[in-house]
């Protein structure tokens, strides 16, 4: 028994649901500073439960759906839908009913709005990500688009509309996403070409994807600080964003030359965690300091 539910924690893939949760708080938090919108528990219990029961919903329909490419990768060859420790019958059965949950509660509790966004990043993940990853070396930035809308329905929950905030909370974390991803396609690079997926370090090799994180780290950091110059967050998250891009880019050039490429990418992979639980972290207690 304890085998199994363990597997079936798995397959909602706790690492990408957590961050996605956590990322739709710090939307939540940034409208309910006072300045933008009320705090309301039931909107704040419902978008953070339903984002993570929607992510986590489409987390083992993907494990269904890349059950074949899995067994192809040393890293995912054991996962138990992959490995059959997992049927696929029950593990769409898991998975429906955790996304059936999950929008129910957003619906119920938060606003259409960001119903239609979560099925908007729900669908994407699944059925356009899950194409794209397969067939262009672009799917990192086309599946960017659905990582980077938690944020923007932990915002809309509560206020309801899209303005600027929710447009660069979008941006914020789009071009997050691209450094984390691509560093993750570096060090992984073997597995991707084991499994045939021409992602961007397997179709142009190690020194492009190396100027892409860099590119997209500085297209981060410029993004990051607009929340200051349109008036959504004050000078101590402006500083502390300017400070932590700072802090990531300089390890990026720092070692650029001085480490092999797979060691680079898990220097700018761990940089990437440390980023954006911080800027979390900023983002949600913004509205709350000068």
């Amino acid at each position: 028994m304890e085998r199994r539910s363990r597997s079936y924690f798995q397959l909602i893939k706790p690492g990408i649901t957590l961050s996605n949760t956590l990322t739709g708080i710090a939307g939540f938090f940034l409208a309910a500073s006072g300045i933008i919108a009320p705090f309301k528990l039931t909107a704040f219990i419902g978008v953070a439960l339903g984002i993570a029961l929607i992510i986590a919903s489409a987390c083992v329909v993907n494990n269904v759906l890349d059950r074949k490419i899995d067994k192809r990768m040393k890293r995912t060859a054991k996962r138990d839908v992959a490995s059959g420790v997992i049927s696929v019958p029950k593990a769409l059965l898991f998975g429906g009913v955790l996304g059936v949950a999950g929008f129910i509660i957003i619906l119920a509790w938060t606003n259409p709005l960001t119903f239609l966004l979560g099925v908007i990043a729900y669908l994407w993940y699944i059925v356009v990500y899950g194409l794209a990853k397969r067939t262009t070396a672009l799917s990192t930035i086309i599946g960017g688009v659905a990582g980077a809308l938690p944020p923007v329905a932990g915002y809309t929950a509560l206020t309801g509309h899209i303005d600027m905030a929710a447009i660069l909370l979008f941006l914020i974390l789009f071009f997050w996403q691209m450094p984390h991803f691509y560093a993750i396609a570096m060090f992984r690079m073997s597995d991707y070409a084991s499994a045939k997926l021409p992602v961007w370090s397997v179709k142009y090799g190690m020194k492009s994807t190396k100027r892409q994180i860099l590119i997209f780290a500085i297209l981060y950091a410029i993004t990051a600080t607009l929340l200051t110059f349109f008036g959504y967050t004050g000078v101590v998250y402006f500083v502390a964003s300017i400070a932590l891009s700072i802090y990531w880019l300089s390890r990026g050039i720092k070692f650029y030359n001085k480490l092999d490429d797979i060691k680079w990418a898990r220097k700018m992979f761990g940089a990437s965690l440390l980023v954006l639980l911080s800027v979390c972290l900023l983002i949600a207690v913004s509205g709350y300091l000068p």
